[in-house]
C-alpha cells in the first residue's frame, strides 16, 4: 500500500471526503501523494478551512472543500497516523564506493540518486529515503555510512539488492532495502556490490542478498538506481510481480540487449548448398513482446545486427531467401 492510499483511508475514517491546500506545488504532481507526504512529514496539519486548491480523494480538482491541509499548530496531525507509518520500509543507497567512479560516472551517480527521491515520493515520503556516504543536497536522510544508519534505526530484515547474489528477489517484504550506489560505464565494476555485503557482514550486520531477474537472467533488468528502486517498491508496495515491475520501467535500449540474447537462443541453424544460416521465426516476436519493451523494428534490427534471418512461420528451408520484412 502506498502512503497516499493509507492517507485516503485515514481521511475517510474521519469522514473527510475531500482535501484542499494552499501550496501551488500540489499542481505539479499527484495531489493526494503530495499532501499525504507533507502531512506525515509534519509540515501540514488538517483542519476546517478552505485552501486555494481543492481535490476529491481520487485526486480530481474540485471547486471547494471545507478541509484544508496546511501549516498550523492546530488540527489533525501526523501523530494520529503514527502507528501505521512503521509499516513502510527504508530505501537506502550506499554511496561508499563513489571514489571508484570517474567524473562522468560520478555525475551520473548523483543524478540517479537524486532521481530516486522522486520515485520514493510516489510511494512513501522523504524520511524513508536514506543516502549514505554522499551529500545530495536533497531532503533525503543522510548518514556517513550505512552502518551509522543501521545502528541508529535498527531495522529488522535488511535486503541488499545485488546482481551477483545467489538468491532471487521475488518481492519479499523487508524493513530496509539497500541499493549499491554504483554506476559502471566502463565495465570494470562487475561484482562491486558484493564488497558492500562483505563489509556489512564483517562489521556484524545481518543482511540478505537478492538479485533481480527477468525470466532467469539479469540481462534486460534496468540497472539505474532509480529504476531498481521503482522495481522494488512496485513489487513490495503495489503487490505487482517483479516481472511487471521491470516492464514498467524498462527502456527499449535495455530491452534490446535481452532481445539479442533471446533471438540467438531461439534461432535455428540450417544449411543450403553447403552454406550455413541462422533463422528466427517472425512469430517469436509475438511471444517476446509480452515481457520486453520492444517493437517489431527492434526485432528486425537486432536480428540483422547478428546476421540472423527473419522468416515466416511456415518457411521452407529450400526458399530461405524469401525472408520477411
Amino acid at each position: 500500500m502506498r502512503l497516499k492510499h493509507l492517507f485516503v483511508e485515514f481521511l475517510k475514517s474521519r469522514g473527510i471526503e475531500c482535501i484542499s491546500t494552499n501550496s501551488r506545488k500540489v499542481l505539479g504532481e499527484d495531489p493526494i501523494a503530495y499532501i499525504a507526504r507533507n502531512f506525515v512529514s509534519g509540515k501540514f496539519r488538517i483542519f476546517e478551512g478552505q485552501g486555494r486548491f481543492s481535490f476529491d480523494l481520487d485526486g480530481n480538482r474540485i471547486d471547494a472543500c471545507r478541509y484544508v491541509a496546511w501549516k498550523s499548530r492546530e488540527g489533525i496531525g501526523r501523530e494520529e497516523i503514527e502507528d501505521r507509518l512503521g509499516d513502510f520500509p527504508y530505501l537506502v543507497v550506499d554511496c561508499s564506493l563513489a571514489g571508484l567512479h570517474s567524473e562522468k560516472e560520478l555525475r551520473s551517480l548523483k543524478k540517479q540518486v537524486n532521481w530516486t527521491l522522486r520515485v520514493v515520493r510516489e510511494f512513501m515520503w522523504d524520511e524513508r529515503y536514506v543516502v549514505a556516504g554522499m551529500d545530495t543536497g536533497t531532503s533525503a536522510q543522510h548518514f556517513p555510512s550505512v552502518e551509522d544508519f543501521l545502528d541508529q534505526v535498527r531495522p529488522g530484515k535488511v535486503i541488499l539488492l545485488d546482481p551477483g547474489a545467489e538468491e532471487e528477489f521475488r518481492g519479499e517484504n523487508a524493513d530496509c532495502y539497500i541499493i549499491g550506489g554504483i554506476v559502471d560505464k566502463t565495465g570494470n565494476k562487475r561484482g562491486t556490490t558484493a564488497l558492500i555485503y562483505e563489509r556489512l557482514v564483517k562489521n556484524g550486520y545481518s543482511v540478505e542478498r537478492r538479485k533481480i531477474l527477468l525470466r532467469g537472467d539479469v540481462i534486460g533488468v534496468p540497472d539505474r538506481i532509480n529504476h531498481i528502486a521503482e522495481i522494488v517498491l512496485r513489487a513490495v508496495m503495489d503487490g505487482t510481480s517483479v516481472e511487471e515491475a521491470i516492464l514498467s520501467v524498462q527502456s527499449r535500449k535495455i530491452a534490446r540487449w535481452r532481445l539479442r540474447k533471446e533471438i540467438v537462443k531461439n534461432s535455428e541453424k540450417i544449411k543450403r548448398n553447403s552454406r550455413s544460416f541462422r533463422v528466427i521465426r517472425k512469430s517469436f516476436f509475438e511471444d517476446v513482446k509480452t515481457w520486453l519493451n520492444v517493437e517489431l523494428e527492434d526485432f528486425y534490427r537486432c536480428a540483422s545486427d547478428m546476421g540472423i534471418i527473419v522468416v515466416d512461420v511456415d518457411f521452407n528451408p529450400a526458399k530461405i531467401f524469401n525472408v520477411c520484412g
